[in-house]
């Protein structure tokens, strides 16, 4: 996580001076990725999807064979 210099005034002032600063901690866009089991339970259920879509559709339209 990056630190950045914080204002924590009650009221800011005018001028732009702080009377009191803090470091805080800031996320940034690494920390909003999933974890590798997140990542792989999502995987597994778009997977499972996938295949209960096709196995629908294969069984409600049928091809046939014109012959």
């Amino acid at each position: 996580m990056t630190r950045v210099l914080t204002c924590i005034d009650a009221v800011p002032a005018q001028d732009g001076t702080c009377a009191q600063t803090a470091w805080l901690d800031q996320a940034s866009w690494v920390d909003m990725l999933p974890t590798v089991q997140q990542a792989g339970v999502v995987g597994g259920a778009y997977f499972v999807g996938l295949m209960t879509l096709a196995v629908v559709r294969g069984l409600l339209n049928p091809k046939t064979i014109e012959e």
